[in-house]
């Protein structure tokens, strides 16, 4: 019985284990499903990771050439601009350059005028030497036919005599002398006859060579003149415009004067307003005075809305520059900044202002600041600390700069 009993515990473990061992088979080859399942699904993952990446770096090649097109591109303007600023200095050069020959010009005008002046005294002589010549051929050409006349009525009478007379051998070799004698002197008068007509053939091609001169000259004489006279025009026109361009800024300075009144005091040249920086400012400080914003607004107010609200005005306004300048106490870049940082508040200040159209603020009006480089001196050329110290809000009309260039440039003419 007990046998029995060990017997059965024996098989019943045996049969465990089995299970057991079977158990353990099935786990493990699930593990190894799952470590293939799990193989395969990151060699899946890797490819497409891999095609994913190999997407990016053809991207991120296209993106490389890309760059490289916009360098080379950039490369290529960086070019065009330096080509550009080349051309304009040639430009600049040809024009310093147009000056000097229109000078050069003038010069050759008078020039030519006296060597004009010159060649007609010398072909007046010419046409007198040409005169005199030809009234001598006339008188050699006279004498010529006298001669030939008189050489005639020899023979006729040396053959009247032949049939009349029987003259001695000593008279016929006489009268052959004579004739010999006559037939050499035609000779010459026809060889000073031939070097007579040389000379007026030469005269006359003298003439005709001076005349194809006088020609030309006549016609860059013309043509110096037209330039001239082109030039003229130009430096006329120039003039009007500059005479427009000033009354334009009485103009506009008028129409301020009009609606502001005497509210504000405007610089009866350039139509700016100052304020002094001991009022708005304390000293080294660019933060505005709680004293100075009222009296401040009133006037930036006012005067902003008088240039830029009124059409009549604002159609001539190109800019407005609201600058900060200091005296000399102080390094120059130090001063910069100090003027800039006010130039920069009172326009802040000015934005927070009740301004009906803002946008115009935008497009005309800017802020610069200018160190000591502006100083207010007294007759002497000593400078005025105080006075130096001080905000200026002025405006620029359309193209002044460039004909402030060209007046300078009529100036130095004159």
């Amino acid at each position: 019985m007990y046998d029995n009993k060990n017997n059965n515990e024996e098989q019943n473990f045996w049969v465990s284990y089995a299970d057991l061992m079977a158990g353990l088979l099935f786990v493990f080859i699930l593990l190894v499903g799952v470590i293939v399942i799990k193989y395969v699904y990151v060699q899946n993952d890797l490819q497409n990771k891999d095609n994913t990446l190999k997407i990016q770096d053809q991207k991120i090649q296209d993106q490389i050439a890309k760059i490289k097109i916009i360098t080379s591109k950039l490369q290529s303007k960086q070019e065009e601009s330096l080509h550009l600023s080349f051309e304009l200095a040639k430009l600049n050069n040809t024009y310093n350059k147009t000056i000097k020959d229109l000078n050069a010009s003038k010069e050759l005008t008078k020039k030519l005028n006296i060597d004009l002046n010159n060649t007609n005294n010398k072909l007046l002589l010419s046409t007198e030497q040409i005169s005199k010549i030809t009234k001598i051929l006339e008188d050699k050409n006279n004498k010529i036919e006298l001669l030939d006349k008189t050489i005639q009525e020899q023979a006729i009478q040396i053959s009247k005599t032949h049939q009349k007379l029987n003259y001695t051998q000593d008279e016929i070799e006489k009268l052959k002398e004579l004739l010999i004698g006559y037939e050499l002197k035609q000779k010459e008068y026809e060889n000073t006859n031939k070097k007579l007509k040389d000379k007026i053939e030469q005269s006359s091609h003298i003439i005709t060579l001076k005349d194809d001169e006088l020609e030309l000259l006549t016609n860059k004489i013309l043509t110096i003149t037209k330039e001239h006279q082109k030039l003229v025009e130009e430096f006329d026109i120039a003039k009007v415009k500059i005479k427009t361009l000033t009354g334009i800024r009485l103009k506009v300075i008028q129409e301020l004067k009009k609606n502001l009144g005497n509210s504000i005091n405007i610089d009866p040249k350039s139509g700016a307003i100052k304020f002094s920086s001991n009022i708005l400012f304390d000293q080294g400080s660019y933060i505005l005075k709680d004293s100075a914003k009222k009296e401040l607004s009133k006037i930036l107010k006012k005067y902003i809305n008088a240039l830029l609200l009124n059409k009549n005005i604002r159609q001539y306004i190109e800019n407005i520059t609201i600058q900060g300048h200091t005296n000399s106490d102080g390094s120059y870049l130090y001063n910069l900044e100090l003027s800039q940082k006010r130039a920069l508040e009172v326009m802040k200040f000015l934005y927070s202002l009740d301004i009906k159209n803002k946008s115009l603020l935008e497009k005309y009006i800017s802020a610069s600041g200018r160190s000591y480089s502006d100083r207010i001196k007294d007759k002497n050329g000593f400078e005025q600390k105080d006075e130096s110290r001080r905000i200026e809000i002025k405006f620029r009309i359309k193209n002044e700069e460039a004909i402030k260039e060209l007046s300078n440039y009529l100036t130095k003419e004159k």
